[in-house]
């Protein structure tokens, strides 16, 4: 084992699976790793800007707080949300081996497909993602892929606690994947959650390699600008990320759940490039209160420059009416933030629920 490893049994059976090994990522910069807040070591953003407080939360949902009108271009934004088309089941059973397939399930939760081995981001099939029975937010569209219709899952990738992120209920429906990879302090929550699986912890800059026999893959624990909270009073005690997959000698970053941030200059040159990342650009109004922890569209697309990415696809958009804009408003504000930007046509594109990209 490299760099002192740490070796962790595989969930499920034995004798195909190899050990996960954690390590710190060759070369990864010092300035992108964990900080803590001194006192209560509590976690904090590298950019030092925090989520609102409760306090601003109750001026925001009073309307107290800007107004903020929409750009000219989305002012007629239908409050609809993400289109579906059926699944291509054939295609998700059987992936071309030397290709990336991924198929939006809806919000953050993808099916991702490369180099043999399949994994799920921020699994969430449930009806509704609120905290508390009052008031609900309910789920507005159909995952685009069943949980008995999804394949065999080598890792399921978890990038924080907010309840839209990380369901209970879905991470109990999938105790048969192999491993969970969760950012640090969650694995608690997960472990009682997934007896059946492996639940890993890392934290930024450190990497996770397992995988079956003949389908490796490596899983880097990445900064997000965000926050976890699964109650008032555990407000980040445990930490966020993004995870960057290497699988079948492609690189796919899901940047979970990320406000604009200065350090994603540096984190796209220490990466080198991606085949494809998948970024949020949804529930981002208020600006006032949203931009500490969700980046708008057109900050998205400079995060996917940044990032050297070849291509994105957008998510975190019209599944749940988290906040101020309509659900229909974000694809159509990326369209005109990508024009603005000269990326070429498909560079960044948001796609229907249920639809597989290939790449």
């Amino acid at each position: 084992m490299r760099n002192g490893a740490k070796s962790f049994a595989p969930g499920r059976t034995p004798g195909a699976d190899c050990a996960v090994h954690k390590f710190r990522a060759a070369n990864y910069p010092e300035s992108l790793r964990v900080k803590r807040r001194p006192g209560d070591g509590r976690f904090v953003n590298l950019s030092g800007r925090e989520a609102r407080s409760i306090r601003e939360v109750l001026k925001w949902k009073l309307g107290l707080g800007p107004h903020e009108a929409p750009h000219e271009a989305e002012r007629n934004a239908s409050d609809t949300p993400a289109p579906r088309v059926g699944p291509d089941l054939a295609r998700i059973r059987e992936p071309e081996p030397d290709m990336i397939h991924l198929t939006w399930i809806g919000h953050a939760t993808w099916l991702i497909q490369a180099g043999g081995a399949a994994f799920l981001t921020d699994p969430i099939f449930s009806d509704d993602c609120s905290p508390y029975p009052i008031p609900r937010i309910p789920r507005r569209v159909a995952p685009g892929v069943a949980l008995a219709d999804l394949p065999a899952i080598d890792a399921v990738l978890l990038s924080h606690g907010h309840y839209d992120h990380c369901d209970v209920a879905s991470l109990r429906a999938l105790r048969s994947a192999r491993v969970c990879a969760v950012p640090l302090g969650l694995g608690r929550l997960v472990r009682g959650s997934t007896p059946e699986t492996e639940v890993v912890e890392a934290e930024w800059g450190e990497r996770l390699d397992g995988g079956a026999a003949g389908a490796p893959f490596a899983l880097t624990c990445v900064p997000a600008q965000h926050a976890a909270a699964r109650s008032a009073f555990d407000r980040n005690e445990t930490l966020w990320c993004g995870w960057l997959i290497d699988a079948g000698g492609k690189r796919i970053y899901f940047a979970g759940d990320t406000g604009r941030a200065g350090f994603f200059g540096e984190l796209g040159a220490w990466i080198g490039g991606v085949d494809v990342a998948l970024l949020p650009i949804g529930a981002y109004r208020p600006r006032w209160f949203m931009e500490s922890v969700h980046c708008d569209p057109g900050e998205a697309v400079r995060i996917h420059r940044q990032l050297h990415a070849r291509r994105s696809l957008a998510m975190h958009w019209g599944t749940f009416d988290l906040t101020d804009e309509p659900l229909g408003e974000p694809p159509l504000a990326l369209a005109r933030a990508a024009a603005t930007a000269g990326l070429a046509p498909g560079e960044f594109t948001a796609i229907a629920v249920g639809e597989t990209v290939v790449i």
